[in-house]
């Protein structure tokens, strides 16, 4: 897997640290396969494989759930960022013409003053078709303007593909996995049916019983994969400060590294080199030589983007 500049210069990335075991597995080993429903359309840049604009602007009602992910049924909840000052929001279904297509028609629309509300399956959803939530404010202020809002539908799982996804989850349940291991374990199982929405329900239930610095730096992830980057933040930030407190120099490193990457999505590089550059040290600390080396090779590249006034990351796709 590749991250491109728009400089032409391409790196590898990333190879799992030398003292793997499940944990870091989850967190290295096959991040860059993972993702929801859309693929990541945004070319060139310095965007780390998997990891999706969008989520970052407060003025938003973004959408939370669903968003770039399967969904089991066609009975979820919708979920979106809460605006200031807005008293209510209406809510549309949209049909997609296809994946990478775009939305053909209003299915359903309802308004609420909430900040979330049940889909409770009518019209019933097809699970071969696409879709996805729009959220506009009172204020006229759409969900449409995020920077993810063209990659963040969802599809409805077949009733084949539930059933093979109950037996995986039930023969996961029979093995003796500690706690957070087996709530890492059933996250994976999620992202393996593209589900991205309920790996991160699954470690959100585990880290209100017990946080640790792995579980906020797995949710960081995988709110980067969805395009909910302020959220990403905000986990990675929790992680580093218990990673900090627990003397864990290879979970400071994660954490330091994926904030780096959410401000190379944000184009900024006056933030995003910082980050790298201490990910680096701890890398180093953290006997991973490799990786300390390859992550300092991407710093290069950007610091080659920023002197030469080049934005790394491109401009997001919009919603048609």
């Amino acid at each position: 897997m590749v991250a491109i500049l728009s400089t032409g210069l391409a790196l590898e990335v990333y190879p799992v640290p030398a003292q793997a075991n499940s944990v870091s597995n989850f967190l290295f080993g096959r991040r860059e396969n993972r993702g929801g429903r859309s693929p990541n359309r945004q070319q060139g840049g310095g965007v780390r494989g998997g990891r999706l604009g969008g989520g970052v602007d407060a003025r938003l009602p973004y959408l939370i759930t669903p968003r770039n992910s399967f969904q089991p049924s066609d009975r979820f909840t919708v979920r979106w960022n809460p605006v200031e000052g807005a008293t209510t929001y209406t809510v549309r279904l949209w049909l997609w013409e296809d994946a990478n297509g775009g939305r053909q028609r209003v299915l359903w629309e309802t308004t609420t003053a909430n900040t979330s509300l049940v889909y409770e399956g009518n019209p019933p959803l097809a699970p071969e078709d696409f879709y996805s939530i729009e959220v506009i404010t009172d204020q006229g202020v759409s969900s449409n303007q995020d920077a993810g809002c063209a990659i963040a539908g969802f599809s409805v799982l077949f009733p084949e593909t539930q059933a093979r996804l109950e037996a995986d989850r039930a023969n996961l349940n029979r093995q003796n996995l500690p706690p957070d291991e087996r709530a890492l374990a059933l996250a994976d199982l999620y992202l393996s049916y593209q589900m991205l929405d309920a790996a991160i329900d699954t470690l959100h239930q585990h880290i209100a019983l017990a946080p640790t610095d792995t579980l906020h730096l797995a949710l960081g992830d995988l709110y980067s994969l969805a395009g909910l980057n302020a959220l990403a933040a905000d986990h990675y930030r929790q992680g580093l400060a218990l990673a900090t407190d627990n003397q864990n120099e290879l979970w400071q490193a994660v954490a330091l590294e994926g904030l780096g990457e959410i401000d190379v999505l944000n184009n900024d590089l006056s933030e995003a080199i910082p980050h790298l550059q201490q990910a680096v040290l701890s890398y180093r600390r953290a006997n991973e030589p490799l990786r300390a080396n390859l992550v300092q090779q991407r710093v290069d590249l950007l610091i080659t983007a920023q002197r030469a006034g080049m934005n790394p990351t491109p401009p997001p796709e919009v919603c048609q």
